[in-house]
């Protein structure tokens, strides 16, 4: 039910369009901008890590904007637990970022393979993949920050977030993989597969860590 809900806000407010817009934006651009490999993949890795950063603002802002308004509240006052709305809304988002990122891979793809230089396509599948886990993590990321601040503030912070974790955490665990670089280095790269096995493993520990954080902040907010 709280996943129904979610996708029909998402849709009457015009976020569902956004998210979706940002992806395939990116897949479209690599598409009518043709060019080496090289130029091909890191206009891919840039956009879906700008596409990804739009995600974490959209997922605060409409958690943000559910608690200002009530709608959680109301959700909350007839036995639908916190933590099944947070749940509820991260799938939901998940699931419109996931079609966006498949739209964005398959032109990726389809451009990237018509060029000169061969790209191994398995390679650049589990490469996508961990880029999914990267999204997967930065929305859990935004729905922590909406949980705590106003539609306001949240949007703002989420990307200014979105931003210095990343960073952070390039600087403080340079060795585990980063799947947006991997992605604008996949030819140059001796085990691309392992790369993104480790990237994937990573983005997802953060993500479920992040949940759990936001479980809590949200259970110490009024709704």
């Amino acid at each position: 039910m709280i996943i129904r809900l979610a996708l029909h806000e998402l849709w009457i407010s015009f976020r569902l369009l956004v998210l979706l817009a940002a992806y395939v934006g990116v897949g479209a651009t690599v598409a009518l901008l043709p060019g080496p490999l090289s130029t091909i993949l890191v206009r891919l890795a840039s956009g879906a890590a700008a596409a990804m950063v739009v995600g974490a603002a959209i997922a605060a802002w409409a958690l943000s904007r559910e608690r200002t308004l009530g709608r959680a509240g109301w959700l909350a006052t007839r036995s639908v637990s916190r933590a099944t709305i947070l749940v509820g809304w991260f799938l939901s988002l998940a699931l419109v970022s996931m079609l966006g990122l498949l739209a964005a891979g398959v032109l990726g793809w389809l451009t990237a393979s018509a060029s000169v230089a061969r790209l191994d396509a398995f390679a650049f599948a589990m490469t996508f993949g961990a880029i999914a886990c990267c999204a997967l993590a930065l929305l859990a990321l935004g729905l922590l920050v909406g949980a705590r601040l106003r539609p306001s503030a949240a949007p703002l912070v989420a990307v200014a977030a979105s931003v210095a974790i990343a960073g952070v955490a390039w600087l403080a665990a340079p060795r585990i993989p980063n799947p947006i670089a991997a992605l604008a280095q996949l030819p140059e790269l001796a085990s691309p597969i392992s790369t993104a096995v480790q990237g994937a493993g990573a983005s997802l520990a953060a993500a479920a860590a992040l949940l759990l954080v936001a479980r809590f902040a949200l259970d110490r907010v009024d709704l």
